[in-house]
């Protein structure tokens, strides 16, 4: 993915982001939640499988298990670095673990200031009319911030293995709104941050980490 894309999607969702929450949020999510597919097994097993691979139900905590894994990776690329600071590989290490760490920080700081109540806690009190700075912690998503800051950093180091790399990161924000636990705004704010940190992070360090094309 170039850089180009990554702006290009940054702008494409956080404008869409803005529509949906002065207009559509709240349509989609009901429309889900009464559809036959809400909560299916699919995306429920699916994505207690992939946090089970990813670590990211290892611990007590969100927050911590959160950063586990991008706290593996650069340390992986630290030590590789160390060893041989001309190592691609540990460049690579080094580059998604920072840009996933930094998009899952963005994220939760982002949810503790706008406290943005999940949809299936107003389908069930009723009260639409407190849905921000309630408390509440949906937006942004925080599965999408891992997986999406975790997936697009590689889409960017390996542009042709972009498809498949983005199977997972589209299923997860798929099933965070089939669960009632995200409203699609949330997920395309996510996708936003990590596309964001993706694009600065690929511009400062434009010199010392390169696309892998070949």
């Amino acid at each position: 993915m170039s850089k180009r894309a990554l702006a290009l999607t940054a702008l494409v969702c956080a404008a869409l982001a803005l529509v949906l929450i002065f207009g559509l949020d709240r349509r989609i999510a009901e429309a889900v939640h009464a559809s036959v597919v809400a909560g299916s097994a699919v995306f429920v097993d699916g994505t207690r499988a992939l946090d089970a691979i990813s670590g990211r139900s290892l611990l007590h905590s969100h927050m911590l298990s959160g950063v586990l894994l991008g706290g593996i990776l650069c340390g992986l690329g630290i030590l590789g670095w160390l060893f041989n600071r001309g190592s691609a590989l540990a460049r690579a290490l080094l580059f998604t673990g920072g840009v996933q760490l930094t998009t899952i920080a963005a994220a939760f700081g982002l949810k503790k200031f706008f406290g943005r109540q999940r949809p299936y806690e107003l389908f069930g009190h009723g009260d639409w009319q407190h849905i921000w700075f309630a408390g509440g912690s949906s937006f942004p998503s925080g599965h999408v911030a891992f997986f999406w800051g975790l997936f697009l950093p590689l889409m960017y180091l390996f542009p042709r293995w972009r498809i498949p790399l983005l199977i997972i990161p589209v299923f997860i924000a798929c099933g965070r709104i089939d669960m009632s636990v995200h409203f699609v705004s949330d997920v395309l704010a996510s996708i936003t941050l990590a596309a964001l940190v993706t694009l600065i992070a690929a511009t400062l360090l434009g010199r010392w980490i390169k696309p892998i094309t070949r």
